[in-house]
C-alpha cells in the first residue's frame, strides 16, 4: 500500500467536502456582501447541492473514456478553478454561478475516488477505503474554523478563493498515471432490482434530505442570532463535525458487533432528541451546545449501519448502483432541505424552522422503526433459507 497515495487521496477528500461545509459558518457575511436575506441563500445552496449529486452520474460514462486518476485530476482543478469568478465584481448571479460549476465538477469525485481506491490497492480496499473517509471527516472538522478565520483577516472570497488554490495544487498530484484497468460485465440494472426490499431505507434517506442539508446551513446562523460571536458559532459547528468522527466509528463498530438493525436505531434514536435540546436551548447556551454535539455524534453514527442495510438488502451485483441511488438521493433530492428551512426562517423566524426540522426529525425515526421490523424478519428469513 503506497502511503503518499492514501495521503494524497484523504486530502483529496477533504478538500472535496470543504466547499459547500465552509458555506454555513461563511453565509452571513455572504448574505450581508451580496445584499441578500440569509433565507434567500438558502435556494442557491440548493442548487449547489443539488449538482453535487447531480453530476455524480455522469461518472460512469466518463469513467469508460478517462482514467480514474485524470478523472480525479480534473475533479480537483476545474472545482478550484470555477471559483475564481468570485476574483471579479461579485453580484448575487456571478456568486450562484460559480458554486453552481463548483458543486458540479465536484461531484464526479467521490465514484471515481471509489473506484480509483478498488483499481489501485486491491489488496486493502477496506483499510484505504477508511483512511480515505477518515481524511474526509478530520477535513471537515477544520474547515469551518479555518474559513471563518481567514475571512476575518481578509473576507469570505478569500476563504472561498483559498480552498480553490489547495484544489488545484492538489490536483497535480493525480495528473500523470492512469489507474489499473478493471473490465466488469455489466447486465441490465433494473432487472430483478428489489424495489420492495429497499422502498423503506429510500423512504428512509429520502425524510433524511429533508432536514439535515437545511440543518447544518443555517445552524451558525442560528447560534449567531442568540448572541453567540460568528467564530463561536464557527466553533460549534467543527465541534459537531467532531463529534460525528466518533459517531462514525462508533456506529460502524456496533453495525459489526450488534447489527446494522440495532446499530441503525439506537443511533438514531438520539437525533431529534438533540433536536429538542437544540430548540429549547434557545435559553441556555449549554443546552445549545449538549445539543449540536449529541448531534453530531447521533447523526453521524447513523451512516455506517445505514450503508451496510444497503448492501444487505441487494445482491453483490447490485451494490455500486443502490450506492450511486442514495448518493443521489441524499445530495440531490436532499438539497430541498435548504430551501425549505430558508423559506421557513424568512417567513417565521429560525427558531420556528428549527421546529418544523425537530418534527421531520421524528417522522425520520418512525421511518427507522417500522425498519426496524420489517427488515427484522427479512433478515431472518433470509439467514434460514
Amino acid at each position: 500500500m503506497r502511503i503518499s497515495g492514501v495521503i494524497f487521496l484523504g486530502l483529496a477528500h477533504a478538500i472535496n467536502h470543504s466547499f459547500l461545509l465552509a458555506i454555513p459558518v461563511l453565509l452571513p457575511q455572504i448574505a450581508s456582501f451580496l445584499h441578500v436575506s440569509i433565507y434567500d441563500m438558502g435556494y442557491v445552496t440548493s442548487l449547489a447541492y443539488f449538482l453535487y449529486g447531480f453530476g455524480s452520474i455522469f461518472a460512469g460514462p466518463l469513467s469508460k473514456r478517462f482514467s480514474s486518476r485524470r478523472l480525479v485530476f480534473f475533479s480537483l482543478l476545474f472545482s478550484g478553478l470555477s471559483l475564481t469568478p468570485l476574483l471579479l465584481h461579485v453580484n448575487v448571479y456571478v456568486f450562484t454561478f460559480s458554486l453552481a460549476l463548483n458543486s458540479l465538477f465536484a461531484s464526479i469525485y467521490h465514484p471515481i475516488a471509489n473506484k480509483l481506491i478498488s483499481e489501485d490497492y486491491c489488496g486493502s480496499v477496506g483499510r484505504v477505503m477508511g483512511l480515505h473517509g477518515l481524511g474526509g471527516s478530520l477535513g471537515s472538522v477544520v474547515v469551518p474554523m479555518f474559513s471563518i478565520t481567514i475571512s476575518q483577516v481578509f473576507d469570505w472570497r478569500a476563504s472561498l478563493m483559498f480552498l480553490g488554490f489547495l484544489s488545484m495544487i492538489l490536483s497535480m498530484a493525480f495528473i500523470n498515471g492512469g489507474s489499473k484497468s478493471l473490465h466488469i460485465e455489466t447486465g441490465s440494472l433494473s432487472f430483478g432490482f428489489p424495489y420492495d426490499r429497499v422502498k423503506w431505507i429510500i423512504l428512509f434517506s429520502i425524510s433524511i434530505g429533508l432536514f439535515s442539508r437545511g440543518f447544518e446551513l443555517f445552524l451558525p446562523s442560528l447560534l449567531i442570532s442568540r448572541g453567540f460571536d460568528q467564530l463561536y458559532a464557527a466553533m460549534a459547528m467543527s465541534l459537531l463535525l467532531l463529534s460525528g468522527v466518533f459517531g462514525q466509528l462508533f456506529g460502524g463498530f456496533f453495525a459489526d458487533v450488534k447489527g446494522s438493525l440495532k446499530a441503525l436505531i439506537l443511533s438514531f434514536t438520539f437525533v431529534p432528541i438533540s433536536l429538542i435540546f437544540i430548540v429549547f436551548g434557545r435559553w441556555n447556551i449549554y443546552l445549545s451546545l449538549l445539543g449540536v454535539v449529541l448531534y453530531g455524534f447521533s447523526f453521524y453514527a447513523h451512516q455506517p449501519p445505514s450503508t451496510k442495510i444497503q448492501s444487505e438488502l441487494v445482491d453483490a451485483s447490485l451494490t455500486g448502483y443502490v450506492y450511486g441511488l442514495f448518493f443521489f438521493i441524499n445530495f440531490s433530492l436532499g438539497s430541498i432541505s435548504s430551501s425549505i428551512t430558508g423559506f421557513l426562517a424568512g417567513v417565521y423566524g429560525l427558531e420556528i424552522a428549527y421546529i418544523f426540522l425537530t418534527a421531520l426529525t421524528v417522522f425520520s425515526l418512525s421511518i427507522v422503526i417500522v425498519m426496524y421490523f420489517v427488515y427484522s424478519k427479512l433478515f431472518m428469513e433470509k439467514r434460514y433459507m
